[in-house]
């Protein structure tokens, strides 16, 4: 009874997987929820830019600066798990919108900082407002789109967010000249909270609302009677399934090196420290970075959706350790300029490709009912679990130097892709 009951449910479900991208002003909301994304992205990606201005401001080292990235997307990513059970019974655009709000006031509170513990503490605020974006954002796109075009979906959401990233630098980076660290996060509040608004205004999720109804009526029989699946238990179902499992964990090894996390924090850092850039050139050779973080996401979304999402994951894992290691030997002091903005260019273009490609492995593997349960636990041991990894590397830093860390990315890489030759073949997910 509990297989055919699930099974009936899951055919529901996928009827309206199927027919969901027939909802009216699918783009538009597409545009809203990336456009959440880039806000996200833009504080994530501004931060590293005052860092260094921050470290010597207030003598903090680079554990303390580990620290202030490692905790607080420790305690935002453990509660992505939360927000994704959760919109089970609250609107994702709800989630969506408050969150983004709160991320602008976070932001601008963060322009009032006076040392380390009053950025910890602004910084986590940010993070767990932020919390909400990728399993509703992710979750709310694959069930628009639909099964066959999760790769196309997830891309633009990535993407999207990516544009954020990339516009910082360009206005940021002369604005640190000109005004200083505290009125640009000041400015920086106001699109949060715009955008925030919009998203509770105009995204429209009652098309989707039968898809939530089949969810609640999707039950399980263990005693002969007939009762809704718990929130505690979907919050594990999908760790009974060794794809999902596997994803989970090659996203946790991953994120030694994660593109808007490890890379964007300390490359800077090096640029500044190592190399002595001022911050107007190293404005530059981040959006050169960014750039990358942009066109990679798109290229390997669409791609994968033709030729398989484990063979592009393994390409982009293995070309993201290779660029790694170009960077740091270019990047090494009395080697020609010239060379270090093309291998920055090539570093983003692949290291920021694979979180796309990983989420829409993740949407096809796991059935339209567990999809929200899903997406909360990945994204809770990815950006949770594997934040440490931002702590590890500082502390490697301040014992061992920047090559230390760097080349620790780079195995990071390879050991995910070797980690995912172990999912076994499956027709049920596009390979």
């Amino acid at each position: 009874m509990e297989q055919s009951t699930r099974n009936k449910a899951d055919i529901s479900l996928a009827g309206v997987d199927e027919q969901i991208t027939t909802i009216p002003a699918a783009g538009r909301d597409l545009s809203l929820v990336s456009a959440a994304h880039a806000v996200i992205h833009a504080v994530a990606v501004l931060m590293p830019l005052i860092y260094p201005i921050i470290q010597v401001e207030y003598h903090l080292s680079y554990t303390q600066i580990g620290l202030i990235v490692a905790i607080p997307n420790a305690i935002g990513g453990i509660l992505q798990i939360v927000f994704g059970l959760l919109s089970r019974y609250i609107l994702r655009k709800v989630m969506l919108g408050v969150g983004n709000i709160l991320v602008g006031i976070s932001t601008f509170f963060t322009g009032t900082i006076t040392g380390f513990w009053s950025l910890m503490v602004w910084r986590m605020m940010s993070n767990i407002a932020g919390a909400p974006q990728h399993p509703a954002g992710s979750s709310y796109l694959t069930d628009r789109y639909g099964r066959k075009r999760h790769g196309y979906a997830l891309a633009w959401h990535v993407a999207g967010g990516n544009i954020g990233t990339l516009a910082v630098p360009l206005i940021a980076g002369p604005l640190l000249g000109l005004w200083g660290w505290r009125p640009v996060l000041y400015l920086a509040a106001l699109p949060g909270i715009l955008v925030g608004i919009a998203i509770l205004i105009l995204v429209d999720e009652k098309g989707l609302l039968d898809r939530r109804v089949i969810q609640h009526t999707h039950y399980e029989d263990s005693s002969g009677s007939e009762k809704p699946v718990s929130a505690f238990k979907a919050m594990f179902q999908p760790l009974r399934s060794r794809t999902l499992l596997i994803i989970m964990l090659v996203s946790i090894i991953a994120a030694g090196g994660r593109g808007l996390g490890n890379v964007t924090t300390y490359v800077p850092l090096y640029l500044q420290n190592i190399l002595h850039y001022k911050s107007n050139v190293i404005s530059i050779f981040f959006t050169l970075l960014l750039l990358g973080s942009v066109l990679g996401p798109l290229l390997g979304g669409r791609l994968s959706d033709r030729v398989g999402r484990k063979a592009m994951l393994l390409v982009f894992y293995g070309s993201s350790a290779l660029t790694t290691w170009l960077f740091l030997a270019v990047a090494a002091p009395g080697m020609p300029g010239w060379l270090l903005p093309i291998s920055l260019g090539l570093m983003g273009f692949v290291v920021y490709a694979e979180s796309p490609l990983l989420q829409a492995y993740l949407a096809d593997a796991a059935s339209p009912a567990m999809r929200d349960a899903a997406f909360g636990l990945y994204f809770a041991l990815a950006f949770g679990v594997g934040s440490v990894w931002s702590a590890i590397l500082g502390w490697m830093i301040d014992h061992f130097g920047f090559g230390a860390a760097f080349w620790t990315m780079a195995i990071s890489y390879l050991a995910a892709g070797a980690l995912l030759l172990f999912i076994p073949p499956s027709s049920s997910t596009k390979q």
